[in-house]
């Protein structure tokens, strides 16, 4: 019996990343955050009969980012992700990509619309500044249904700001 291979390649590319830093209140434009991602791309290894057993695969690696205040005052930061892909491609629904932060125990289906990730108050050079976390990733995996296939998605990281 040969093994199946399928992965899935998030890319977050310069066409694929989109940094929002949402502008409420004129004293916010001089607030200033950097975004900063590592591990961007996802790759799944090939999945194996116990992934199929257990319903999932995990990438081997999260990807983590990172807020940084550059000046400015006190802000909230909010860190939100979203699928900027309809489907994962042959036939396999886009919320069988699912998404954990490291420091919880909840998968989260990734959607089509912004889900929050993390916020935070950051005040320069003091309290979070600066702060990160990183996103696990894992493929729902299903005997029945999932054809053999390479599967492919992007997601969006977006970064919002807003003061108190």
């Amino acid at each position: 019996m040969s093994t199946l291979g399928r992965k899935l390649h998030c890319g977050l590319t310069s066409a694929a990343v989109s940094l929002a830093l949402v502008l409420f209140a004129s004293p916010l434009s001089a607030q200033k955050t950097s975004l900063t991602l590592t591990n961007g791309a996802v790759n799944f290894p090939a999945p194996t009969a116990a992934d199929y057993i257990n319903g999932f695969v995990d990438a081997p690696t999260g990807m983590t980012f990172t807020i940084n205040s550059v000046n400015g005052v006190q802000r909230t930061t909010t860190v939100s992700i979203r699928s900027i892909s309809a489907n994962l491609g042959g036939g396999k629904v886009i919320a069988d990509l699912e998404w954990r932060r490291s420091d919880l125990a909840t998968w989260n289906s990734i959607t089509l619309t912004d889900a929050q990730v993390e916020q935070r108050i950051v005040i320069n050079k003091a309290l979070n500044d600066p702060w990160s976390n990183t996103i696990f990733f894992r493929m729902v995996l299903n005997w029945t249904t999932d054809a053999p296939a390479t599967y492919s998605a992007n997601y969006q990281i977006t970064l919002s700001q807003t003061v108190p």
